[in-house]
């Protein structure tokens, strides 16, 4: 969700649905994360499918622009599909402040795959958070 107040509510909805004793999990890619992405070409190719993904962030916006190029063998042919993605670059500190707003407690955050808190640098974060 890239406009802040969208996601604001959907945490309140998860609040809202979630089963008192239930745990909300989730993972984000940090700011860190998305404006090293800024540039990026990527290709992966196999001998049915081809794909180009580029990246591009936006400082001010905080978002990072995922545009992936789809190309897909039929037959002797080929058909292209394409997908743009774009992801909010939201700070561990404001993702903790929406889900105390939204009603969860004990909330914790944990480094990419790891059961520590995260480290500078760190490129995707884990939250857990209980109803």
């Amino acid at each position: 969700m890239t406009r802040p107040s969208l996601l604001r509510r959907a945490f309140r909805r998860v609040h809202l649905f979630l089963n008192p004793g239930g745990v909300f999990i989730f993972d984000i890619n940090t700011p860190e994360k998305l404006r090293g992405l800024d540039g990026g070409l990527f290709v992966d190719e196999s001998e049915e499918d081809y794909c180009v993904w580029r990246t591009e962030y936006a400082p001010r916006r905080k978002i990072c622009t995922f545009a992936l190029d789809v190309f897909r063998r039929e037959g002797e042919h080929w058909a292209r599909g394409g997908e743009v993605t774009e992801e909010y670059a939201y700070t561990v500190a404001e993702l903790k402040a929406y889900l105390e707003e939204a009603g969860f407690e004990n909330i914790r955050v944990f480094g990419d795959r790891k059961q520590r808190a995260p480290r500078p640098g760190e490129e995707r974060v884990f939250f857990v958070a209980g109803k």
